[in-house]
């Protein structure tokens, strides 16, 4: 499957760059590169995260990382439509309805 990245998700790639940039610029963009390396395996293994509780939405945690890539499978392709520390809080417009 293609693997796209959404403007959302571009962004995301970005800020996380520019603030490990501020510490070292080295490591940011090594780990830019593994968390695309991450992202573009699913291609191969769409289904290997798991469901959200928003509609449509996949979640893998990149390990060691300690990063969230939020993907969609739409067709034959993969959309990585987040990229999130795991310290940090959902995004905005993000529902989490309640259980029963």
């Amino acid at each position: 499957m293609k693997v796209r990245f959404t403007r959302p998700a571009q962004i995301d790639l970005q800020r996380i760059h520019t603030y490990v940039s501020d510490d070292n610029p080295a490591e940011a963009s090594r780990l830019i590169a593994r968390l695309i390396e991450h992202a573009r395996a699913l291609g191969r293994t769409p289904h290997e995260g798991r469901s959200t509780d928003e509609p449509n939405a996949r979640v893998i945690v990149v390990p060691r990382l300690r990063y969230f890539i939020f993907y969609a499978v739409e067709g034959d392709e993969v959309h990585i439509t987040h990229i999130r520390h795991t310290s940090r809080r959902r995004p905005p417009g993000w529902r989490r309805e309640a259980k029963d």
